[in-house]
């Protein structure tokens, strides 16, 4: 009977935004120099830092756009 109470909550990851990517990232790198493996697993390593910084990239964008609409709108408001 108590063999169906035994099982574990599902453990994941929610990746809503670009910031959730960096983090996860970050952690799996993080242990794979902890644990001396990083040139063991080199490659999968290079493949996250691109994922990184694309995700860094994802932020920076949406950051400069959200700048652009603002001075577009201040620049529109004296204009009137």
């Amino acid at each position: 009977m108590d063999e169906h109470n035994n099982h574990k909550p599902p453990r994941g990851v929610t990746l809503r935004e670009p910031k959730d990517i960096r983090r996860v990232v970050q952690r799996i790198t993080s242990k794979a120099f902890q644990e001396d493996r990083e040139l063991e697993l080199a490659g999968r390593i290079a493949q996250l830092m691109g994922c990184w910084m694309k995700a860094w990239e994802l932020e920076e964008v949406t950051e400069l756009k959200k700048r652009v609409e603002r001075l577009e709108k201040e620049q529109k408001e004296h204009k009137s």
